[in-house]
């Protein structure tokens, strides 16, 4: 054979392999009983490798490949680190939940991270995300999957892990138990989760079923079996699946509307962030960007006070029950919101006059008890699907204020006439 040349192995043709390699289904799958057939379905072309690994383990010669044209590529290089013996060497018994990313990233997050690069955002419009024990939230936290990958906005893609192999019942039970109600707001017309369980080195894909008809007892669906990412053939199985689970997102990322609100991603704005959860929003402030003079504690005090006189109120946003402002780990401010909206576009008249309503209904209450908002703009109004009356909801109160003080700062949205003439916020000033 001739020798490989420098330059063929710095030559990276990964996009053209992706683009061959993840192509959608023709069909787009429904519910999750469609994805049991899916993601078994042969690779369209064998995976690239970089060293000829299809002459030393001779049984995986129908799904590997090795040539001078591909050999370089980034995809290859990765797939040939995986059918190294790391895997075999590192123990995935007894440790933690950290130490075991690095094997899940390499089978599953970086080929997809990987397919996204090579093909764009528009071809493959994901992302991804792990959740973190350290971000200034306690039980609320423990309510996000351990890994999660969204679609155009919809979590197509979940999975959770334990150290322990003993533990894969658990993860298969949280799989279960965390993100399983489709909403319409979250979900649109998607009916189904594909999802992993992984404890220790033992590794599990199955899919959520949403429709409203499941059975609560068969919700979970199994896609594979437990597979073992110690022993090289199955990591060659999961890799295959992943192509597939790859292929199943692009076919399905196209009827997705721009609606969606992306369950349990956090959001960064400007000066906050958010993250929807099932039957909660949670919005978290560092210490630098929470409006406030003198002491902060008196500020969040007052907050608590404004959110309350909103408790039950038609167009106000509502805290969830216990989830009213706190100063939480390093400072941050933490309010939790029963109230689940999302961004709307006007399209007629009657839609102005109904957001109208809503929103001064709810701003008539907030002055009769002597609170402004001080910061009302179409950004700080969401649309709430799915009830009757009062479907636009005033939020962001943090820049509320008593009514008839003087203004400490100015927000960009006023203008000449917002304060009176001694520099009061007032009312009529909203």
């Amino acid at each position: 054979a001739s020798k490989r040349s420098y330059d063929e192995m710095q030559i990276d043709t990964t996009a053209l392999i992706c683009d061959a390699l993840i192509q959608p289904f023709d069909t787009v799958p429904n519910e999750a009983d469609d994805l049991t057939s899916l993601i078994v379905t042969p690779l369209i072309r064998k995976l690239p490798v970089s060293f000829h690994e299809e002459r030393k383990f001779p049984q995986f010669a129908e799904f590997i490949q090795t040539s001078d044209e591909e050999c370089g590529s980034k995809l290859a290089k990765h797939i040939s680190c995986l059918l190294t013996d790391i895997f075999e060497k590192q123990s995935l018994d007894d440790t933690t939940e950290d130490m075991m990313h690095w094997g899940i990233n390499s089978l599953i997050r970086v080929p997809l991270q990987i397919f996204r690069e090579s093909l764009g955002g528009g071809v493959l419009p994901i992302e991804m995300d792990r959740n973190s024990k350290d971000q200034g939230t306690t039980t609320i936290g423990n309510k996000r999957p351990d890994f999660l990958c969204w679609a155009n906005g919809v979590l197509l893609f979940k999975g959770e892990e334990k150290a322990e192999a003993d533990d894969f019942t658990v993860a298969v039970d949280e799989l279960k138990e965390k993100f399983n109600k489709f909403d319409p707001l979250y979900f649109g017309n998607v009916q189904f989760m594909v999802c992993y369980a992984v404890a220790g080195p033992l590794l599990g894909f199955y899919a959520i079923n949403g429709s409203p008809n499941a059975n609560a007892l068969n919700r979970l669906v199994p896609l594979s079996n437990r597979l073992n990412i110690r022993n090289s053939r199955d990591r060659v199985s999961i890799l295959c699946m992943v192509v597939n689970i790859a292929r199943i997102i692009r076919a399905v990322s196209n009827t997705i509307p721009r609606t969606i609100v992306p369950i349990g991603k956090r959001l960064k704005l400007a000066k906050s962030t958010i993250t929807f959860f099932e039957d909660s929003v949670e919005k978290m402030v560092p210490p630098e960007h929470l409006p406030h003079e003198g002491d902060v504690n008196d500020r969040v005090a007052f907050l608590q006070r404004m959110y309350n006189c909103a408790k039950d109120h038609p167009g106000l946003i509502q805290v969830k029950e216990g989830g009213g402002p706190k100063i939480k780990n390093r400072g941050v401010y933490r309010v939790v919101f029963e109230t689940r909206g999302q961004d709307f576009r006007l399209r007629s008249e009657n839609e102005v006059r109904e957001m109208a309503h809503s929103v001064l209904t709810g701003l008539t209450w907030l002055h009769k008890n002597g609170y402004v908002h001080r910061d009302i703009r179409i950004s700080n109004i969401v649309f709430v699907p799915n009830i009757r009356n009062y479907r636009y909801t005033l939020i962001d109160f943090e820049h509320g204020s008593a009514d008839g003080l003087e203004a400490s700062e100015r927000l960009m949205d006023w203008d000449g006439a917002t304060l009176t003439s001694n520099n009061k916020y007032t009312s009529q000033s909203d």
